[in-house]
């Protein structure tokens, strides 16, 4: 009985969570991720020229432990994490003209340079879009960290004309929690117009 019981709580349970998914799947609505919900809000980066969708509690990475999680020197502009510092999204915005015929390639190239350094990657998912307001390209791999494997999602974008790149990352076993929301974030992005905050 006690075993039944169990059951049947775990499937009400289960179904709740999946509902509550089904209500908050969107960055307006907030989204349940890792069984709370996110509240995201519009962050405006570099100069109010690049708005992006972001959770609420997204702060800026120090910079201490941002040299501690990003090695190379070619880090990136702008790093946001989650208060716990798990999850992590960085963007630079490069005085660096881009076609939109470019962005594949761009995307293709940090493929190899990805695959040339570390052979143990292993590539998922990934998309060009250029015929969208923004135009972007984006892909997914798995990477191995010291003590466990990570989640990537990186992306090339044309923003005013000019190339902005980041990635996003979190622990692997968060992935399927993660990869809806870091996706809209990327879709999330957008060109701050220069009278666009007049009057706002």
């Amino acid at each position: 009985m006690d075993d039944r019981e169990g059951f049947f709580d775990e499937k009400i349970l289960e179904y709740r969570n999946r509902a509550r998914k089904e209500k908050y799947a969107t960055l307006e609505t907030g989204m349940y991720i890792m069984n709370e919900l996110v509240p995201f809000e519009r962050r405006m980066l570099f100069g109010e020229k690049i708005s992006i969708m972001l959770p609420e509690s997204f702060v800026n990475l120090p910079s201490d432990l941002a040299k501690a999680k990003y090695m190379s020197e070619q880090r990136p502009q702008i790093i946001m994490t989650s208060l716990d510092t798990t999850v992590n999204i960085g963007l630079s915005y490069m005085d660096v003209k881009v076609e939109i015929s470019q962005i594949k390639e761009i995307m293709n190239q940090s493929k190899s340079a990805l695959k040339n350094t570390n052979p143990a990657i292993i590539f998922h998912d990934s998309k060009v879009e250029e015929d969208i307001d923004l135009p972007l390209a984006w892909f997914e791999f798995k990477s191995y960290g010291l003590d466990k494997s990570v989640y990537n999602l990186m992306f090339v974008a044309r923003a005013h004309s000019k190339m902005l790149h980041g990635s996003f990352n979190c622990s692997y076993d968060n992935a399927l929690e993660w990869r809806e929301a870091a996706r809209q974030m990327v879709y999330s992005i957008r060109e701050v117009k220069e009278n666009q905050n007049e009057g706002a």
